[in-house]
C-alpha cells in the first residue's frame, strides 16, 4: 500500500509543484497540508527516502549543498 501511495505522490502535480517550487502559492498550500499530515507525502518519504522530508522530520538534510 506504501509503495502505490508513494507512486501516487510522485506524479501528483499538486506534490511536484510543492518540490520544485515551494514558495509559489500553490506549493505553500501543498507543504501546509504536509504539515497537517499526508500519507502520500509521507509514503513517498519512507519508500523512496529522498526529495522532501516530511515537516515532522525537517531537520534531517537531503542531498549535499555546494556552497
Amino acid at each position: 500500500m506504501k509503495k502505490a501511495l508513494a507512486a501516487w505522490n510522485k506524479v501528483c502535480p499538486g506534490c511536484n509543484i510543492a518540490r520544485k517550487y515551494p514558495e509559489s502559492f500553490v506549493g505553500k498550500k501543498v507543504r501546509d497540508h504536509w504539515e497537517k499530515g499526508c500519507v502520500s507525502h509521507d509514503a513517498y518519504v519512507e519508500v523512496y527516502g529522498v526529495d522532501e522530508p516530511s515537516p515532522k522530520n525537517r531537520t534531517r538534510k537531503t542531498g549535499d549543498s555546494a556552497g
